[in-house]
């Protein structure tokens, strides 16, 4: 096997492109006789344009070869053979003027010699253009295209053959004579000239469209569901549970069925309230039983006995009662994060049935999420055997959507259950989680402003993809944050179900904050866990380790865990850090982002809202959808104009579907591969 750096064995390493991944797999397949250093920035002084810089997709060195320089393009290619131009074609068939392959290849050669020599470093070099997706004999003969320096789709079943070829063509075989610089290359390759490409930024822009498409999978699942009247769904955080169950209730309302959707968190109900639209009735669990005059929680003033009894069997029954004594009836029940739902409170919402026989209850559960289930003094793993009113064949869930596989695996290592040997799999590679540790609350609060000023200044993170999650109230004044109100210039500002319905987690100059325990059932881009040492339990009891892994999995592509220095709880998250297995492969390919569509403007009015019209096949109907300015602001389009075109996602919230992710193709330009990804 090659010498490949950096390697997807132990590190993780990014590719702009799906056709890089496929050959740097080809180069690990070559002799170990090979060198390869993937993504190399060059940086040199230029007499007349002072100093430049320049990236190179690989550089391959052998001692009987040299060193080959190879510039890689994707997808479809086209040449204006007037101009000489170089176009990029993309799934949807529009093209973008790029760089002429050849003419980088050759002036980063040139550039490389140069340095090299400088060095003192004296090697043979040439250079090689490849095109993954593309036969050699569709190029035409043409000025600006080299015959022999270019390998394509069949070049590359024999890639070692191919740049022994190259080297001869540019080298006589005296030429290629020359003392072995393999460790000369080393030295000012790795950890010098090499750069991870893309920005923190790249890398969640186009990994939040691949957990978006994968949403889509579960409508698949919703007609054989349909024909069970009673079922369990178990999986783990982040396999699409909640999902499922929205597609479910989204099918039961179009079928004229009265559907009641019951959530644990408040937050998450006003969410999934905003989301589902009109003629699905979701109700956070207290606030369903406070319509009913009921409290679940709070002994009132005629109960002398202990609150537990209360909790587990009065207030249920009182419960159940009073929807008794009332006409709401529903004819399909879904109870989402059903493992908060105490077992005695099953028998009040039973009763919400309009037949307990033939009327469809469908429960949804992470038995490692059993915050508030197993009851606050319980020593035990959540059993949904013991509990759920439907039989225990449950269906389970089996793949992760939400988290990385790094992330999924880092939570993991808390999991208590039975059912920890069928593990969700996550195929998406991202970033190694932190542990940032710290000596006391000044401490972290100095380490958490530094992070917060990094990921918002440095690496493109906005302020309204960052959520703040406390294991206890963060007011407490055990808390780290207590007493804080900004923090890295920014407004601490609690996350409410008023911000959520209003579709306003944080505005500008906020970051939003919320308790573990109340964020359940939500996710957020980039997640900082804190306050698991300020909360007075050990790491492996049942709501501790619950806490510690809904925090974890709240986060879709990057995760901080803040914990104070030799804590035990220090201790067990190293252990599930030490478990999670490095490496792997990041994919960053513009073109192939999920979920993107090209439309132009039709119709804007910047004081309330626009129009584009999606472009769509000659026989398709004509299709329209909304935007509006702050998503405009967001992306910093500013004097849009009828017949712009535009490159954007779909969102669909509340029954209206409106464009995301906006990014302009100004019109009468040559707008590059990387100017409109």
């Amino acid at each position: 096997m090659a010498f490949l750096y950096p390697s997807t064995k132990n590190t993780e390493v990014v590719f702009a492109s799906q056709a890089e991944e496929q050959v740097y797999k080809l180069a690990d397949e070559l002799p170990d006789s090979w060198r390869v250093y993937y993504s190399v920035t060059l940086s040199m002084k230029d007499e007349r344009e002072g100093v430049k810089d320049g990236e190179i997709d690989f550089v391959f060195y052998h001692p009987s070869h040299g060193v080959i320089v190879f510039e890689v393009k994707g997808g479809r290619i086209s040449l204006d053979g007037n101009t000489g131009k170089f176009f990029s074609i993309n799934r949807h068939g529009r093209s973008f003027l790029i760089k002429n392959p050849f003419q980088q290849a050759i002036t980063w050669r040139n550039r490389f010699v140069r340095f090299l020599r400088a060095q003192n470093v004296n090697v043979p070099v040439s250079h090689a253009v490849c095109f993954p997706g593309v036969d050699e004999a569709e190029f035409p003969v043409h000025s600006t295209i080299e015959q022999s320096v270019l390998i394509g789709r069949k070049g590359l079943e024999n890639l070692e053959g191919f740049l022994s070829k190259v080297v001869r063509s540019f080298h006589r075989e005296d030429f290629l004579k020359f003392a072995d610089v393999g460790q000369d290359l080393d030295r000012l390759l790795i950890g010098t000239s090499f750069e991870s490409k893309p920005l923190l930024r790249e890398y969640i822009d186009t990994h939040e469209a691949m957990v978006s498409e994968s949403d889509l999978m579960h409508d698949i699942l919703v007609s054989p569901v349909t024909g069970v009247n009673r079922l369990g769904v178990e999986g783990e955080a982040g396999t699409g549970k909640t999902v499922l169950a929205m597609n479910l209730a989204r099918h039961f309302r179009d079928q004229n069925e009265k559907v009641l959707y019951i959530v644990s968190s408040p937050l998450l109900a006003a969410k999934l309230s905003t989301e589902l639209g009109d003629g699905i009735d979701v109700r956070g669990i207290q606030e369903l039983a406070g319509s009913y005059g009921v409290n679940l929680l709070v002994t009132p003033g005629d109960w002398s006995s202990k609150p537990q009894d209360y909790v587990q069997v009065e207030a249920p029954e009182r419960l159940r009662k009073a929807i008794l004594n009332a006409e709401l009836r529903y004819s399909v029940l879904i109870v989402d994060e059903a493992q908060d739902i105490q077992p005695y409170w099953w028998f009040a919402l039973e009763s919400l049935l309009l037949d307990p026989s033939e009327s469809k209850l469908y429960t949804f559960f992470d038995r490692e999420q059993g915050i508030f289930g197993g009851g606050e003094d319980s020593q035990n793993a959540y059993r949904p055997e013991e509990t759920l009113p439907v039989p225990g064949n449950y269906m389970r869930l089996h793949r992760n959507y939400r988290n990385t596989r790094q992330i999924s695996e880092f939570a993991r290592g808390l999991r208590r259950s039975s059912q920890s040997h069928i593990p969700a799999f996550s195929d998406r590679a991202g970033y190694m989680p932190q542990i940032i540790r710290y000596k006391d609350a000044e401490d972290a609060r100095q380490k958490m402003a530094a992070l917060i000023r990094e990921l918002t200044d440095e690496r493109g993170v906005r302020e309204e993809e960052l959520m703040l999650l406390s294991a206890r109230a963060p007011e407490n004044k055990d808390s780290i944050l207590s007493g804080v109100e900004t923090i890295s210039g920014l407004k601490v500002t609690k996350l409410t179900t008023d911000r959520i319905r209003r579709n306003e987690a944080s505005k500008d100059g906020e970051v939003s904050i919320a308790t573990i325990a109340t964020f359940k059932g939500l996710e957020a881009k980039v997640v900082i866990a804190f306050n698991l040492s300020e909360y007075n339990l050990p790491p492996r009891h049942p709501i501790m380790s619950s806490l510690i892994y809904v925090a974890m999995t709240r986060a879709k592509h990057m995760l901080y865990v803040f914990v104070k220095e030799a804590d035990e709880k220090d201790l067990a998250l190293s252990e599930c850090y030490r478990s999670v297995s490095r490496g792997g492969a990041l994919v960053l390919d513009a073109d192939e982002r999920a979920g993107e569509r090209f439309g132009r403007v039709a119709h804007y009015n910047p004081e309330r809202a626009g129009v584009i019209e999606l472009d769509v096949g000659e026989n398709e109907p004509q299709q329209k959808i909304l935007m509006f300015g702050p998503d405009l602001q967001r992306a910093g389009i500013e004097n849009l104009k009828r017949d712009d075109a535009l490159v954007f996602r779909v969102r669909s919230e509340g029954g209206i579907s409106f464009a995301v992710d906006i990014r302009r193709i100004d019109a009468g330009t040559s707008q590059s591969r990387d100017e409109i990804a």
